[in-house]
C-alpha cells in the first residue's frame, strides 16, 4: 500500500507524503511511523491571511481506495519560509467526521508544493479534503473510483491545450455549469487532461490572443490587469524568434501563471483529474529531450537540461501518482516518480534499432521520469494513458528537407505535408519489401537506413498491447494525447498535386506503427476501443481503421477529440498560413476559407470543415459558388471515416459510459473574449455535437446530432 514512499527521504524533499485514512474516522498511520501527536498542529498565534494558497487546490489519480491531494502553500511575511500543514479528509463539507489527517510540510525544494497520497479509502465514494496553516485553510473535494467489479455507469470529461496568452478558461467555468444541471447520475467523476497544461514559450506567433477577424489583441484579467505571462526568471532561452523556458524556475514560473486562472483553479478543485503531457509542457513538437524551434538540423536542438527541468516542475504541480500505480492485473506498471538526474545539452548520436537515441544525457533526461499507467473505474472502463513524446522518433521528414524546399510547398514545418512522402520516410528501411527508394518525389530519402518510426517506443508499446489484451472492461479508453485518425486532404488537378495529411506531429506521421497497433486490436480480438484525443485544437469524431491505406480497411476503434480549452483554433492558424499567398497558390486559401459574403455575414467561412469531410473538388465549388448544395453534389470524401469536423473551435469533450454503449457530446464554447465578462464568466455554449457509440460495433458510431448553431457546411 505504501509503495509510492520507499524513496521517502527523496519523496518528503519533494512535498510527496502518504497518509492511509481509517473508515472508522481514526487517523491511519504510514510509513513514517507518524502518531496521533502530531494529528493537529501546535497553536498558531498569528493572525488569519498569514498563509496563502495563491495557486488552489486539486486532486488526480483516483482508483478504488486512493487519490492524491495537492496544493501551494506560502507565508506572504516569508516566501521562502517552509510551511507546515494540516490536511484532512472528511466525508462531508463540514468536517464532521475526518477519516484521514496528518502533517505535511511545503518547503523551497519542491517551490512550496505539497502532494498527498491518501489511502485506504473507499470506492466510488465523493470526498473533501482542506489544507489548513495556522488560521488559513483551503477546501476541495475528490472522488474515488468505483471497485472492478461495480456495474455502474461512468462519466468522463476530456480535456487540452490551455493556452493561458490566447484566451480565458471559461471552456471550465462552461463544464460546471453544464454539470451542475446534469442529473445526478451523469454528473462528472473525474477529467482527464490530454496535455499542453502550460505552454512555454511566451507570447508569439500565432499563440496570442485573436479576436473574430483573427487579429491579434490585448488580453485583460478581470480586475483589468494585463493577461500575460511575465518575463521568465531566468530570462529564458530564445531561438528561431521563440523566446521559451529554459530553467526549472522558468518552468515552475510558467505552471504558478497559468494556475492564477481562477476558472483552472475551480476545475482542479472540484473534481480529480488524470493527466499525462504533450508537447508543451516540455518544447513545441518535442521528441524525446529534442527540442523543434529552428526548422534546421536536430543536432542542434538536443535540450536535455530543459526536458528534466520541464518533467520536475510537471511532477511538482501536477497531482499524479507514478511509483507504485496499480494497472492491469498481469501487466507490471512501469510509471515511475520524477528522480533528479545531472545531465548536460549534448548532441543526438545515432538511433538505435527502436529509434531511441541512446546517448547517455538523452537516456538519463527522458528516464528521469515514467508516466504511462491505466485506471480501472468499475466493470466497464479501463482508461489507458500514454505517453506519445518522450520515446517518439524524429517526424518521418526531417526538418532540414523540409527547410530547403521551395517557399509555399508546406504550410510550416510538421503540417500539410505529402503523404506519399511521409508514408515511405516512415517506413525507414522496410519501405518497399525492404528496398527503399534512396529518393522519393525529388527528396533524399535520409530514412532509408532507419527502422520505421515510433510514437510510443518498444517498452512503452509492449506495455499498452499487454494492458489492452489483458483487461476485461467492457470499454478501453485510450487517452491519446494527438489525433489517431487519418486527416486527409485529397489532391486535385495542379493545384493540389498529391495528397497532403494535416499534421505529421500526430499519428500520420507515424502510421506504420499505427498500422501495427491497430492490426493488433483486430488479430488479437480486442473490442470496445475508444479513444480520446486532444492537441490538433479542433474537434473531430470518427471511425480508426486498421490501415487507412488499404483497399478495404477494416474498422477497429472509434475516435473522440475535443478542441482546446483555450488555444487558437486549427482554422485560424491554417487561415493565418495561407494570407497573401503568391497567384499560383491563392487558390489553396478557397479551400480553407471563404471570406466575407453577403449571404453569411461572417468574416471568414469555415471551408476547411468542407475540404475535410467531402473532398477538395466540393471545397472548391463552394469557394466558386457559394453554394452549399452544389457543394455537396461533388462531394468525394477525402475522410470516408470522417463523421464530425469542427475546425475553428475551443471547448471540451463529455462521455457517459455504460455496458451497452458509449454517449459522448463534444461541446464547443463561444469564443473567449479579451475581457472577461464578470458578472457571468461562463462563456456559453455555441454547439454540442453528440455521438452514440454502441458496443462491439465500432463502424456503427451514430452521429452527430446537434444543439446549437451547426458548423458549416452542415445545414
Amino acid at each position: 500500500m505504501f509503495a509510492a514512499m520507499k524513496r521517502r527521504e527523496f519523496l518528503q524533499n519533494t512535498g510527496w507524503f502518504v497518509v492511509g485514512a481509517s473508515l472508522l474516522g481514526i487517523p491511519g498511520c504510514d510509513d513514517n511511523k507518524t502518531t496521533g501527536a502530531d494529528a493537529a498542529p501546535p497553536p498558531d498565534p498569528e493572525a488569519k491571511g498569514t498563509y496563502s494558497f495563491p495557486h488552489g487546490v486539486a486532486s488526480g489519480d483516483p482508483r478504488a481506495g486512493s487519490v492524491v491531494l495537492w496544493t501551494r502553500a506560502v507565508r506572504g511575511s516569508d516566501a521562502a519560509a517552509a510551511v507546515t500543514l494540516k490536511v484532512q479528509v472528511a466525508g462531508d463539507p463540514g468536517f464532521a467526521k475526518v477519516y484521514a489527517e496528518r502533517l505535511v510540510s511545503a518547503t523551497a525544494a519542491s517551490d512550496h508544493t505539497v502532494r498527498v497520497l491518501v489511502t485506504q479509502l473507499a470506492s466510488g465514494t465523493a470526498y473533501y479534503y482542506r489544507f489548513v496553516a495556522g488560521q488559513d485553510e483551503i477546501v476541495g473535494q475528490t472522488r474515488t473510483a468505483p471497485d472492478a467489479g461495480a456495474d455502474v455507469q461512468v462519466n468522463l470529461a476530456w480535456v487540452s491545450c490551455q493556452d493561458y496568452a490566447a484566451g480565458h478558461y471559461g471552456a471550465y467555468r462552461q463544464l460546471m455549469v453544464d454539470d451542475d444541471a446534469r442529473p445526478a447520475a451523469d454528473k462528472i467523476h473525474a477529467i482527464v487532461h490530454l496535455g499542453d497544461m502550460i505552454y512555454e514559450t511566451r507570447a508569439n506567433g500565432f499563440q496570442t490572443a485573436i479576436d473574430d477577424n483573427f487579429q491579434p489583441i490585448a488580453l485583460t484579467n478581470r480586475d483589468g490587469s494585463p493577461r500575460g505571462v511575465a518575463a521568465f526568471p531566468s530570462g529564458g532561452g530564445t531561438r528561431a524568434g521563440a523566446t521559451f523556458a529554459a530553467t526549472l524556475d522558468d518552468y515552475r514560473h510558467l505552471y504558478k501563471t497559468f494556475l492564477t486562472d481562477p476558472d483552472l483553479q475551480a476545475a482542479r478543485a472540484r473534481w480529480p483529474f488524470i493527466s499525462v503531457w504533450d508537447d508543451h509542457e516540455f518544447t513545441d513538437d518535442c521528441w524525446q529531450s529534442q527540442a523543434n524551434y529552428t526548422g534546421t538540423a536536430s543536432l542542434d536542438e538536443g535540450d536535455q537540461t530543459r526536458r528534466v527541468a520541464a518533467s520536475q516542475a510537471w511532477f511538482e504541480y501536477v497531482p499524479v501518482q507514478l511509483s507504485g500505480a496499480e494497472g492491469v492485473d498481469g501487466v507490471a506498471s512501469q510509471a515511475k516518480d520524477f528522480t533528479p538526474v545531472t545531465v548536460k545539452d549534448a548532441a543526438f548520436t545515432a538511433a538505435n534499432d527502436d529509434n531511441f537515441v541512446p546517448e547517455d544525457n538523452n537516456a538519463k533526461a527522458v528516464g528521469a521520469i515514467t508516466i504511462y499507467r491505466s485506471f480501472r473505474f468499475g466493470k466497464h472502463v479501463e482508461l489507458v494513458m500514454t505517453d506519445q513524446r518522450s520515446y517518439r522518433s524524429d517526424h518521418a521528414i526531417p526538418e532540414d528537407l523540409i527547410a530547403a524546399a521551395p517557399p509555399g510547398t508546406f504550410f510550416a514545418p510538421r503540417n500539410a505535408l505529402p503523404l506519399p512522402i511521409v508514408n515511405i520516410f516512415d517506413q525507414g528501411k522496410t519501405a518497399n519489401g525492404g528496398n527503399p527508394p534512396p529518393t522519393v518525389a525529388g527528396l533524399p530519402n535520409l530514412r532509408a537506413g532507419s527502422p520505421p518510426g515510433t510514437m510510443l517506443g518498444k517498452a512503452q508499446k509492449a506495455w499498452w498491447k499487454a494492458t489492452m489484451k489483458g483487461s476485461d472492461a467492457t470499454w478501453k479508453l485510450w487517452g491519446s494525447e494527438v489525433t489517431l485518425m487519418r486527416m486527409r486532404i485529397q489532391a486535385v488537378g495542379t493545384t493540389l498535386p498529391v495528397d497532403l495529411v494535416i499534421s505529421a506531429d500526430a499519428w500520420d506521421g507515424y502510421p506504420t506503427e499505427r498500422v501495427e497497433l491497430m492490426t493488433f486490436l483486430k488479430d488479437q480480438g480486442v473490442k470496445n476501443v475508444v479513444t480520446l484525443s486532444g492537441d490538433i485544437h479542433a474537434s473531430f469524431a470518427g471511425v480508426i481503421m486498421d490501415n487507412f491505406d488499404a483497399a478495404t480497411p477494416t474498422p477497429v476503434a472509434c475516435e473522440l477529440v475535443a478542441a482546446g480549452i483555450s488555444s487558437n483554433s486549427l482554422f485560424s492558424f491554417f487561415e493565418s498560413a495561407t494570407r497573401g499567398l503568391p497567384p499560383a497558390k491563392a487558390t489553396l486559401r478557397d479551400i480553407i476559407t471563404v471570406d466575407a459574403t453577403a449571404a453569411s455575414g461572417a468574416a471568414f467561412t469555415e471551408n476547411f470543415n468542407l475540404l475535410l469531410l467531402d473532398g477538395t473538388v466540393a471545397a472548391a465549388t463552394y469557394a466558386a459558388t457559394k453554394d452549399v448544395q452544389m457543394a455537396l453534389a461533388v462531394a468525394t470524401p477525402a475522410n470516408p471515416h470522417l463523421k464530425y469536423a469542427d475546425t475553428n473551435a475551443q471547448g471540451y469533450g463529455y462521455a457517459k459510459i455504460t455496458a451497452a454503449d458509449i454517449k459522448a457530446t463534444i461541446v464547443t464554447i463561444n469564443r473567449p473574449i479579451a475581457t472577461p465578462n464578470t458578472a457571468n464568466p461562463a462563456p456559453g455554449v455555441k454547439r454540442t455535437a453528440s455521438f452514440t457509440i454502441p458496443k462491439n460495433n465500432p463502424g456503427g458510431m451514430i452521429g452527430p446530432t446537434f444543439t446549437g448553431t451547426k458548423p458549416f457546411p452542415i445545414v
